[in-house]
């Protein structure tokens, strides 16, 4: 209607609403691309944030048609609605079409009701869709009534409406303009149907005839772009979570491309429903298939349609097909949603201009040799000399810029400190359709590849609030792919994640992998880093803090962890960090001496300073007994023994301390305690307990030759247990009755 229209009308003129900035590249869009694309805009603010927003078109947008048919007669062709970036501090919609606030209003609830339909959608298809016989003059009617209404009644004060109001003046500025300049009677403009009567009130005030078309950006935009890029069905699909979309996009694209000598819409896709349903094994028996049709047809002619339209075909496959009540996960429905929705992808035609990022990373890739295809390529990436490295870190910067098609499969994993010895990495490189769009996109954060990555790892930590433990995951990151050394505000930022987090564990784990990365390192080039050496500083500090404040994490093996990290990065930074020995045991030593503490960590507190020299043995013989309990001995030790090994299992007078507790107790107290035991105990392999029961029990050892090697018990410890436990009501019992067993 909108092409019949205006070479009915034949304009000098024809202004649609979309980006006004990109009218100085609108040619652009007269290529020979592959339908759905979308104008892609971005802004990028001082304070590290980002914002995208896109404006797109497929082959039934009228605002796409109106663009090809003003062209066609010759017409001049603008944009006129406000930049992107002149709202985007407050409006974070990120598709500018959108009309989801207006989806649940209460004149749509009473219009649906009235036309005895379910939802927006429809309304808006039996207004003006489903009628192929529908003159202009009536649809016209229609749309005015039904669009003006829904501006009257939306009454609701909010930003949204000051957005309208400022994008109305906006283009009606720019409606003056063209008057102005080809006669008011020679311009045609395209909206959408909410700004309609606004407008019209806006022209018709002749006291008001600013034309100022000049855009005011706020303050703090530090770079703004627009680009063309490709788009899919599935992306435009409100059903997907398109919030301007239509539902099942698919459907109207078939609908547009119908002829009067094709078979009827519905049963077009019914076809490729049924085609579907048989690839994937799932039986449609041709009674079904009629009764679908017989049913679709029914529904049409009950709800007063024209022809069989997107909701009668959908609940007749559903009434018909569907015999449970897991219709949202039936494989039926699903089939026929994604028929509906379309496989469309859109391609940019050849040639068409393409962001500085774009260009970059088709060039890396093919200096590096990765350029994708469409057969997938397994490749191991050795990370031992400075080429196969340089592959590595480009691969990462892709995966942290989310471009499909370059996956990490295996191989060495830093993060899980995993297959550390053989430095070789698996990656999957394969050419995919959304590859492109996804580059263009991601041009928002940089029009260099390392800057794209480095911008896009800042936007993730300013979305971390008080983790540290993720927040060095991100510096892993960086370090992965090479940027960390130029990420200044990316570690600045880390730190300060590091000084306001109050989850001891999480400040630990941060820790751990700092710590890695200083002292271990000799891969990735920051072994013995100054910048790395002084964030591994922060975080020892920040958890000395809070180990001494009383910051306890969620269970006791986290609580051991903490401490032990704690310690392990004392010794390897306290020479070059400069940091201070008595400061940090005197730390140790409140913990371990305060009673409100858990048995675990005060052992491992114990253990901390054992290990480091800064604890008498003796002193740990005799806080031992603090915790001789069977409910916290087991406890103790596991944090004591996770901290000093090498100490504990070479200490006769600890061992035999141990020993005195437990035989003391009687047998329920043993068993109480033996899982916890069993647990401390796991630190030690088999050889060094055997060693230990040689220290502890001396001649009677060495006699005994099956104590000097491991020995493997003939049934399971839950088996022994529970033997030992029935032996000694046995014997409980034998004593009630006077009978002695030796």
């Amino acid at each position: 209607m909108v092409r019949a229209e205006i070479q009915r009308l034949r304009p000098a003129a024809v202004l649609i609403e979309g980006p006004s900035d990109f009218n100085n590249r609108i040619d652009e869009l007269f290529l020979e691309h592959q339908l759905p694309i979308a104008i892609y805009t971005y802004v990028a603010w001082d304070d590290k944030s980002r914002q995208g927003a896109y404006y797109p078109f497929c082959d039934y947008s009228p605002e796409w048609q109106a663009l090809f048919a003003a062209r066609e007669c010759g017409a001049v062709v603008r944009f006129i609605d406000l930049p992107y970036a002149a709202l985007s501090r407050h409006d974070r919609r990120t598709h500018r079409y959108s009309d989801g606030r207006l989806r649940g209003s209460h004149y749509v609830r009473e219009m649906c009701r009235a036309l005895g339909v379910e939802d927006f959608d429809d309304a808006w298809d039996l207004i003006a869709e489903q009628d192929p016989d529908l003159p202009a003059a009536e649809i016209y009617k229609r749309l005015e009534e039904y669009c003006g209404n829904l501006r009257r009644l939306d009454t609701e004060a909010d930003e949204t409406r000051d957005f309208d109001l400022q994008r109305e003046i906006y283009m009606a500025a720019h409606i003056r303009r063209a008057w102005t300049e080809f006669g008011k009677d020679r311009v045609l403009v395209v909206t959408g149907g909410y700004h309609t009567s606004g407008l019209r009130t806006m022209l018709a005030d002749t006291s008001d005839n600013d034309m100022d078309t000049n855009v005011r950006f706020p303050d703090g935009i530090v770079e703004r772009g627009i680009a063309l890029t490709p788009y899919t069905f599935q992306r435009l699909d409100s059903l997907r979570g398109y919030d301007a979309g239509m539902p099942s996009p698919g459907f109207y694209q078939t609908s547009w491309t119908h002829r009067p000598s094709d078979p009827p819409v519905h049963v077009t896709l019914l076809t490729e429903v049924v085609q579907k349903l048989r690839q994937l094994k799932q039986v449609a028996s041709t009674a079904d298939l009629i009764g679908v049709e017989t049913c679709a047809r029914s529904l049409a002619m009950l709800r007063g349609h024209a022809r069989v339209w997107r909701r009668d075909l959908t609940d007749a496959i559903v009434a018909v097909l569907v015999k449970d009540d897991v219709e949202d996960t039936h494989p039926f429905v699903l089939t026929m949603q994604a028929v509906l929705r379309g496989n469309q992808r859109g391609k940019l035609a050849p040639g068409s201009p393409l962001p500085p990022l774009v260009r970059d990373i088709q060039k890396k890739l093919a200096e590096a040799n990765l350029t994708p295809d469409i057969p997938v390529r397994h490749l191991e990436v050795p990370l031992t000399d400075s080429h196969s490295l340089a592959r590595s870190q480009l691969l990462h910067q892709l995966r942290i810029l989310q471009i499909p098609g370059f996956h990490q499969t295996g191989g060495v994993d830093f993060a899980k400190r995993e297959d550390l010895t053989s430095l070789i990495e698996t990656w999957a490189v394969q050419w995919k359709t959304e590859q492109d769009s996804a580059m263009i996109e991601a041009s928002r954060f940089g029009s260099a590849l390392d800057e794209a990555a480095t911008a896009r790892l800042q936007e993730q930590a300013v979305a971390i609030q008080n983790q540290s433990a993720q927040a060095s995951l991100l510096l892993l990151d960086a370090v992965l792919s090479g940027i960390f050394l130029v990420a200044n505000d990316l570690r600045q930022r880390v730190a300060d994640i590091i000084h306001q987090d109050g989850n001891l564990a999480s400040v630990a784990t941060a820790m751990g992998h700092l710590l890695f990365l200083y002292a271990w390192d000799d891969t990735l080039g920051t072994q013995g880093n100054t910048q790395t050496g002084i964030l591994l500083r922060e975080a020892f500090l920040r958890a000395t803090w809070l180990l001494e404040v009383g910051s306890a994490p969620a269970n006791a093996g986290e609580e051991v962890d903490a401490v032990r990290l704690t310690r392990d990065a004392f010794e390897r930074a306290e020479e070059p960090m400069k940091l201070d020995r008595n400061a940090f045991a005197a730390v140790l030593g409140r913990v371990q001496a305060d009673n409100q503490r858990s048995p675990a960590q005060r052992g491992a507190c114990a253990g901390a300073l054992w290990s480091l020299r800064c604890a008498d043995p003796a002193d740990i013989h005799r806080d031992m007994l603090l915790f001789s309990s069977p409910d916290h001995l087991g406890d103790f030790l596991t944090g004591l023994f996770a901290l000093a090994r090498e100490e504990a299992q070479r200490d006769p007078q600890l061992l035999t301390a141990i020993h005195n507790v437990v035989i003391a107790w009687n047998d329920d107290s043993f068993l109480t305690a033996l899982p916890s035991l069993r647990l401390a105990f796991m630190y030690f392999t088999a050889r060094e307990k055997a060693h230990m029961a040689n220290s502890l029990f001396g001649n009677e050892a060495s006699e005994d030759s099956a104590l000097s090697e491991p020995v493997r018990l003939a049934v399971s410890v839950a088996e022994a247990a529970e033997a030992m436990q029935y032996e000694t009501m046995l014997c409980l019992l034998a004593a009630q009755y006077g009978v002695k067993i030796s």
